[in-house]
């Protein structure tokens, strides 16, 4: 995965698959999604990175994907690769697509292998939401599914994360 641009973090505090980083600011292309297994949303964001966007711009293939997980609906987001932050980020052609900003910001995060199925991300998060609780950290904001690999890879293989906002005094 070391050849894939993700957001830059520091690690605050780490305890087994747990983790406190401090994120730098960063942007993403978003869609929304009915649910999570949708895939409709992957080929809309896989155009707009082959250039389907006002600028006929091709971007580089970020890690990772990210979902955040509504009540009602789910996005799916590519990272912007860093060299747009201080240019143009391309606009996208698709009007369902956007680029959400994500200010410099606190998350704990669980770190888990295996598929991203439903039932999985609901375990992992309830035990994002039981540590946080055990260390009485408050959670400012929605969780989101961090994928690191492309669909095609073993399961036992797969990295993903459960990630969310806290409020957090270092």
């Amino acid at each position: 995965m070391a050849k894939y641009e993700t957001p830059s973090y520091a690690v605050i505090r780490k305890e087994g698959p747990f983790e406190i980083r401090m994120y730098d600011e960063f942007y993403t292309t978003s869609v929304k999604e009915a649910k999570l297994a949708g895939n409709r949303a992957f080929g809309l964001l896989f155009s707009y990175i082959n250039g389907d966007n006002q600028e006929n711009q091709k971007l580089s293939m970020t890690v990772p994907v990210i979902n955040e997980l509504d009540e009602s609906s789910v996005s799916m987001e590519f990272v912007v690769p860093k060299a747009y932050y201080d240019q143009h980020i391309p606009k996208p052609n698709h009007p369902n697509l956007q680029t959400k900003y994500y200010p410099k910001h606190y998350v704990a995060a669980i770190m888990f292998n295996g598929l991203s199925t439903q039932k999985h991300v609901t375990k992992e998060k309830q035990k994002l939401i039981d540590w946080l609780s055990d260390r009485k950290i408050k959670m400012d904001g929605a969780f989101r599914l961090a994928r690191f690999n492309p669909p095609f890879s073993l399961p036992f293989l797969r990295h993903s994360e459960i990630l969310v906002q806290i409020d957090y005094n270092a």
